[in-house]
C-alpha cells in the first residue's frame, strides 16, 4: 500500500508540473502580451538581438515570407485559417510587402498587393508579381500597371486537393539553382495536377515537387514525409525540409523515398534520415540554413528550425559521413518567456538577419484541439528579425536596374540569399545578353568559387554551358584539382 501511495504520489507531482508549465499546454492559459512586451521576452545568446519588424494591425498570422530583388519581404497571411472560405465567396486573406526599413528593422511602409485569398501560404515573388497559392490553385498574381497592386491573376497550377486538411497544403516555395520552384504537399490531402505539356503528378499527403514557372511543367522531386512545411538550400545545392511526426529535418534526394504514415518504399529502402532526434515535438515549421559570415563560427552552417509546439528556434550542426550527413542537436537559438509564440517560417534576408514569421497564438494544435475551439487567435501576428550585434548588416540590395557585370559581381556575397536573387534576376531580365560578361568571369583567375558556380548555374539555366567549360571547373575552382567551397 506504502508503494501505491508513493507512485500515485509521484504522478500526481508530474501531473501537477505539466499543467504548471504553459508549453505543455495544447491550448495556452496565459495571456496574449503586445508585441513590445513580448519582445522583452525572448532569451538568446550573447552578442544577439530581435527586433519587431512588424505586428497586427499591420499583418495577422502570417504564414509564408521571401524577399525580393528590391529588398522588400513579401508575406502571405491568413485570417480565414482552419476553415477555408467557400470557393464562390470572397474570402478575407492577402498578401502584404514590407519594405523601407528603419535602423531598428521595422517596416515603415506595408502594402497589401492582393487580398481575397482564401489560406495563401507558399509564395515566390517574380517579376511585376507573385506566385502564390490560395486555395484551389497555385496562381501568378501581377501588377501589370505599375500600382504596386494585383491587377491581374493567372492560373499556374492546380486544383490541388484542399477538401481533407487545411493545414496541409501548398507552402514553403523555393527558387533552386536550377532555375525551378521547389514546394512542399502538405498532410491528408490528395492531388493530381498537370502542368500545360501534359506533364502530370499525383500527391497524397507529404511530398515535395517542383514546377516551371510559366505553368508549363510539373514533376515529382520526393516521395513521403507526414507533413513538410518549410524548405532550404545551402550552398552546395543540397535541399532540406522541416517535417513533423517523422524527423524533423531531411536531407532530400531527388526520388528519394521518406517515412509517412504507412507508406512504402519504392523497394529500394528508405533514402538516409539526417536525425533520430524530435526535439521534442511533433510540429515542426520553417527551416533555414544559415550561409554567411556575420555570425559567429559556431552559428554559421547551422540548420534553424521553428518549434511551433516548443514556442522555440531549435538549432543543430550538420556532420558529414562519407556522402552522408547527421544533424546534431545543440543548444536553441531562441527560447521565450511566452508561450503564445509559435515561428510558422523562417528565412535568411539578404541582409544577413533571421527573419522569423509568428503565427503568435494560444492554440497551434490542428487535431490536438477542435478546431472550433473559440480560443483560436485570428487578429495577432508579428515578423522578426534576429541579427548578431558584432558587424553590421549588409545592405538590403535593390538588383532591378544592374547592368550584368554587378549583378555577377553579387555572386562573391557571402550571403547565399543575395548570390541567389542577384542570379535569378540575371537569368530572368537580362537573359542571353549576359552570357559574355559570364564567359569573363569564368576566365578570371581571382574569381571566388561561389562566384563561378552561379556562373556556371546562370549559364546552364540560358542554355548556354558548354561541355568544356563544365569539364574544366568538375574537378575544383578555375579547373585546379581540389575541392569546391562554396
Amino acid at each position: 500500500m506504502k508503494s501505491l501511495l508513493v507512485i500515485a504520489s509521484v504522478v500526481g507531482f508530474a501531473l501537477h508540473l505539466r499543467a504548471a508549465d504553459p508549453f505543455a499546454e495544447n491550448v495556452r492559459t496565459t495571456e496574449p502580451v503586445t508585441a513590445e512586451e513580448q519582445v522583452k521576452s525572448f532569451k538568446l545568446p550573447p552578442g544577439f538581438k530581435i527586433e519587431l519588424v512588424a505586428s497586427e494591425p499591420d499583418i495577422y498570422k502570417p504564414m509564408n515570407m521571401a524577399f525580393d530583388t528590391k529588398g522588400r519581404l513579401w508575406v502571405s497571411t491568413s485570417r480565414e485559417y482552419p476553415f477555408p472560405a467557400p470557393l464562390n465567396k470572397p474570402a478575407r486573406d492577402s498578401i502584404k510587402i514590407f519594405e523601407n526599413f528603419d535602423e531598428n528593422g521595422h517596416a515603415r511602409k506595408v502594402t497589401t498587393f492582393v487580398d481575397g485569398l482564401n489560406i495563401p501560404i507558399g509564395l515566390y515573388p517574380y517579376k511585376d508579381g507573385v506566385i502564390a497559392w490560395s486555395i484551389p490553385n497555385i496562381w501568378f498574381f501581377r501588377d501589370t500597371d505599375g500600382d504596386g497592386q494585383c491587377d491581374k491573376r493567372e492560373i499556374l497550377y492546380g486544383p490541388f486537393g484542399w477538401e481533407r486538411d487545411t493545414h496541409g497544403n501548398q507552402s514553403s516555395f523555393r527558387r533552386g539553382f536550377d532555375g525551378w520552384l521547389y514546394a512542399t504537399h502538405g498532410y491528408n490531402n490528395i492531388s493530381t495536377v498537370r502542368g500545360r505539356d501534359g506533364s502530370e503528378v499525383k500527391m497524397q499527403s507529404g511530398n515535395t515537387y517542383r514546377v516551371r514557372l510559366d505553368g508549363s511543367h510539373i514533376e515529382q522531386h520526393t516521395f513521403g514525409q507526414v507533413n513538410p512545411f518549410g524548405l532550404c538550400f545551402d550552398p552546395t545545392g543540397s535541399l532540406y525540409s522541416a517535417d513533423c511526426h517523422s524527423a524533423p529535418i531531411y536531407e532530400l534526394l531527388q526520388g528519394g523515398h521518406y517515412p509517412s504514415f504507412g507508406k512504402p518504399h519504392d523497394g529500394l529502402g528508405f533514402a538516409p534520415t539526417l536525425m533520430e532526434h524530435s526535439h521534442g515535438s511533433t510540429a515542426i515549421a520553417g527551416i533555414v540554413f544559415y550561409a554567411d559570415d556575420l555570425w559567429p563560427n559556431e552559428y554559421q552552417n547551422n540548420i534553424f528550425i521553428g518549434n511551433v509546439m516548443t514556442s522555440r528556434l531549435n538549432r543543430d550542426t550538420l556532420v558529414s559521413r562519407g556522402s552522408s550527413k547527421t544533424a546534431r542537436e545543440v543548444p536553441d537559438l531562441l527560447t521565450t518567456s511566452d508561450p503564445w509564440f509559435r515561428p510558422v517560417d523562417t528565412q535568411l534576408g539578404p541582409d544577413g538577419a533571421l527573419y522569423i514569421a509568428d503565427f503568435y497564438n494560444r492554440i497551434i494544435g490542428h487535431y490536438e484541439v477542435p478546431l472550433t475551439h473559440p480560443g483560436r487567435d485570428r487578429e495577432r501576428g508579428r515578423i522578426w528579425k534576429l541579427s548578431y550585434g558584432g558587424k553590421p548588416l549588409h545592405t538590403l540590395p535593390n538588383l532591378t536596374k544592374l547592368p550584368a557585370a554587378e549583378l555577377i559581381a553579387e555572386f562573391r556575397s557571402p550571403n547565399l540569399p543575395r548570390r541567389m536573387l542577384a542570379m535569378n534576376e540575371l537569368v530572368d531580365r537580362v537573359g542571353t545578353d549576359a552570357v559574355a560578361e559570364l564567359g569573363k568571369s569564368l576566365k578570371n583567375r581571382n574569381a571566388r568559387p561561389a562566384e563561378i558556380v552561379h556562373s556556371l548555374w546562370a549559364l546552364q539555366r540560358l542554355n548556354s554551358l558548354d561541355a568544356e567549360a563544365l569539364r574544366k571547373f568538375a574537378s575544383g575552382p578555375c579547373g585546379r584539382r581540389r575541392p569546391c567551397r562554396h
